[in-house]
């Protein structure tokens, strides 16, 4: 451990990956701060943009998806309705053109 402690810290980057994750986040209602596996989804998001290997990038890209998968499962319920809520809003449009 004598090795880590004189190693410089690496700086994180918030690049595409992160941003991506940011977004569906937001998509999906769910605050990074009030969510442990948000914020760790990030944190990985951050990790894979900042990743100089490809190991470290496979590593935090498995990683994200597993933290991404719990946070879509805890995620509020949206309301999207079925084939005919789409079929009905269509023909009210067409009786209000």
């Amino acid at each position: 451990m004598e090795g880590r402690a004189n190693k410089p810290k690496r700086r994180l980057r918030r690049g595409a990956v992160h941003a991506a994750t940011e977004a569906e986040l937001e998509q999906l209602g769910v605050d990074a701060g009030t969510s442990a596996p948000a914020a760790t989804a990030l944190r990985l998001a951050m990790e894979m943009d900042s990743a100089s290997d490809a190991g470290g990038a496979a590593t935090a890209a498995r990683e994200l998806r597993q933290s991404m998968a719990v946070v879509r499962a805890m995620a509020p319920p949206t309301e999207q309705g079925d084939k005919i809520d789409e079929l009905t809003r269509r023909r009210e449009g067409r009786r209000g053109a």
